[in-house]
């Protein structure tokens, strides 16, 4: 294929409606901004249907990359500007294919950290807490209730690409009980109102964390189904923090005593 300088070419078209995730739902594919975050999803097994690249920058990767099935598509730096819609382009983007995975996908340890997420809403705040989760080492991500796509771009660019690393599921709330129940792991949903503060929860063994939106806070349906719940002590007027900053608190202390 020839270099694409047009802006109106039909393929860069078709490639800057994935931005929609009307789109991405349809043509079951995704977009990945940035070179760390398109390495992360090849080195993951990730399919990358193709790559839009301006010659002359990030070569190693493209030579990496050069080695798989992926259409490898050069274009102006005015069209991969067009392309990156308001990002920051580092020379090279990816579609690649969305990740199908179910709960009968999912393998876990004897005691798994598991977290489940309900009506989150900003991609920012989830791809923070799925970059947290990779951190402290979460074995499987459950989502129920989204309110953003997972796989929406700037969700795995504020992840930066580690969502790849980590079975993320989407399923329903019962769906999700039904799971956590059968593999016997504990319940413990963080609220404004909860039962103890974190630090005094054990947090030891097999446990699912389950954290819900800022704006409504978690369903009575979680408050009912888990086990205990705990909250982070507040001195101001503010009655909660960010839901990504919470989920980080939590699961560090969580980490601390899994790790003592």
């Amino acid at each position: 294929m020839e270099k694409i300088t047009s802006l109106q070419n039909e393929l860069i078209k078709k490639t800057q409606v994935l931005r929609e995730a009307s789109e991405r739902k349809v043509q079951g594919m995704t977009i990945i901004d940035g070179a760390r975050e398109i390495k992360r999803a090849f080195e993951a097994g990730i399919v990358l249907d193709k790559i839009f690249y301006v010659l002359g920058q990030q070569e190693g990767l493209l030579k990496q990359l050069k080695s798989g099935k992926t259409q490898m598509i050069e274009v102006s730096d005015k069209v991969l500007e067009k392309l990156a819609y308001g990002q920051r382009h580092e020379g090279i983007m990816a579609v690649a294919q969305v990740p199908s995975l179910t709960l009968k996908d999912i393998k876990l340890s004897k005691q798994p950290l598991v977290v489940v997420l309900e009506s989150l809403e900003k991609p920012g705040n989830l791809g923070a807490i799925l970059r947290t989760c990779d951190g402290v080492g979460v074995e499987a991500v459950l989502v129920c209730d989204p309110k953003t796509d997972v796989y929406n771009p700037n969700v795995i660019r504020s992840s930066t690409g580690v969502i790849f690393n980590l079975p993320v599921v989407c399923a329903s709330a019962e769906e999700i009980f039904s799971f956590l129940k059968a593999k016997k792991i504990k319940i413990c949903a963080s609220a404004p109102k909860g039962q103890k503060l974190y630090t005094q929860a054990d947090f030891q063994g097999a446990l699912g964390l389950v954290m819900g939106s800022e704006e409504k806070g978690l369903s009575d349906f979680w408050l009912l189904a888990a086990g205990e719940t705990v909250k982070i002590p507040m001195k101001g007027r503010a009655d909660s923090l960010n839901v990504s900053i919470s989920t980080a608190i939590i699961l560090y202390e969580a980490l601390r005593q899994r790790t003592i």
